[in-house]
């Protein structure tokens, strides 16, 4: 037969020595990746996501960060939730036709405010709220039984006198209450910038109108409050924690907080040094594993000694 196929015995018994070492079967090809998570990073991410699911993959990467959980980056963590089918939320690019010339630098120098309606037990109550443009945060808000030119100016009036001295450009829809004499007493008080948004066009006050769906879907929910001091409970809380613990994605994903006090540089540098001592950990640890993968490969192929404590074994 060797002869009929024109090979020679010395080939021959090779090949069946090979093959009793297992050589000449066909092995998977392996690619290093030394950035790969390590097998406790992705339980992790796991545990995590389990615990938060009703936070999307780029906000738990953050929030996981901060809270020195795992340091992996935004696409890792959609990798591993994409992998075990974790992904609870996506969320479509919402492109807003409303543009600003203004862009703030810095907090208090343009504020944002509306009137929100809330069904509280069989009537309706008026949510009014300041945002501050920069950091997002919530300065003042209170649940009115009315909605008069008064009652809005007392409203701002009070977020005012919280920050003394600041002088915001303050931006508001063309409601009744923000063109009537009160509120026109107020911009001329202490001396404002009164910014009106185009007619029909709520884009233009895109900042507080999402802030109003947050504060419905999060806040509210389907769990229509009792009463109106329930309703303050539940607002209460809930805008504590969109400003002090919430993380945002308008923010970098960091906390409105932060912005407001203007830590968000130093988080940032510490988010970067915590991913990038993360990821020569990882490529440590994953080409020491490598490592011992192939040593252990050789030594099956008889291509490298076995170690003297496998041979007393």
């Amino acid at each position: 037969m060797l002869q009929h196929l024109d090979l020679s015995r010395n080939t021959y018994y090779r090949w069946r020595q090979r093959a009793a070492r297992g050589e000449l079967d066909d092995k998977p090809s392996f690619q290093l990746n030394l950035e790969a998570a390590l097998p406790e990073e992705i339980d992790a991410v796991i545990r995590y996501a389990l615990e938060h699911p009703a936070d999307g993959y780029r906000r738990l990467a953050w929030m996981m960060i901060d809270e020195d959980i795992a340091y992996l980056s935004p696409s890792s963590v959609y990798r591993i939730l994409s992998d075990k089918d974790l992904l609870y939320r996506y969320k479509r690019s919402q492109r807003s036709s409303g543009r600003y010339d203004f862009k703030p630098t810095a907090a208090h120098q343009q504020w944002h405010t509306d009137i929100l309606y809330l069904w509280v037990k069989n009537r309706w109550y008026f949510f009014v709220g300041i945002l501050d443009a920069f950091s997002r945060y919530i300065v003042h808000w209170e649940l009115l039984e009315s909605m008069s030119g008064a009652d809005v100016r007392a409203v701002l009036q009070s977020a005012l006198k919280k920050y003394p001295g600041v002088r915001p450009r303050l931006v508001s829809d063309n409601g009744v209450q923000f063109k009537g004499d009160d509120f026109k007493a107020l911009i001329k008080e202490f001396q404002l910038k009164e910014i009106k948004i185009r007619i029909a066009h709520p884009e233009s006050n895109g900042a507080i109108e999402r802030f109003h769906r947050s504060l419905r879907e999060e806040a509210i929910g389907e769990d229509i409050p009792q009463n109106k001091y329930d309703a303050i409970d539940t607002i209460a809380s809930w805008v504590t924690y969109y400003n002090e613990q919430r993380l945002h994605a308008g923010l970098l994903y960091l906390k409105p907080v932060n912005f407001l006090n203007g830590e968000q540089d130093k988080l940032l540098a510490i988010r970067r040094k915590k991913l990038i001592k993360a990821a020569r950990i990882r490529r440590n640890k994953n080409r020491e594993s490598y490592s011992e993968r192939n040593d252990k490969e050789q030594i099956n192929a008889g291509a490298l000694p076995p170690h003297p404590q496998d041979l007393s074994l």
